[in-house]
């Protein structure tokens, strides 16, 4: 995979990463907002050890993430009972109609 070397900076510290070609905006879009977690951590915890916040702010992304693979399948199950519910009413109006056409 081809790619190519990103400077980016996170908590006024540089890293410079490698990138696939396409993805830079995407890759900088991500260290941007990552950089603003890190410093929203910094703030709320009065942390100063730079590890520690960054296992702090990785923490609190997982339990986001986590959070949300949560709810997403809640609203998939939910959409499931849905769709079989629909599936059941359309069988059920199709045999209705079948039945009616056989007793005329």
């Amino acid at each position: 995979m081809a790619g190519r070397t990103m400077d980016i900076t996170l908590l006024d510290r540089n890293y410079r990463v490698n990138c696939p070609v396409g993805q830079e905006s995407a890759l900088q879009q991500a260290a941007d907002t990552l950089d603003q977690r890190l410093r929203d951590t910094k703030e709320r915890t009065k942390l100063t050890n730079v590890e520690q916040i960054a296992v702090m702010t990785a923490l609190n992304l997982c339990h986001e993430w986590i959070q949300d693979q949560n709810d997403q399948a809640a609203r998939t199950a939910k959409l499931e009972e849905k769709i079989q519910l629909l599936q059941a009413t359309i069988e059920q109006a199709m045999s209705e109609q079948r039945s009616n056409r056989g007793s005329r």
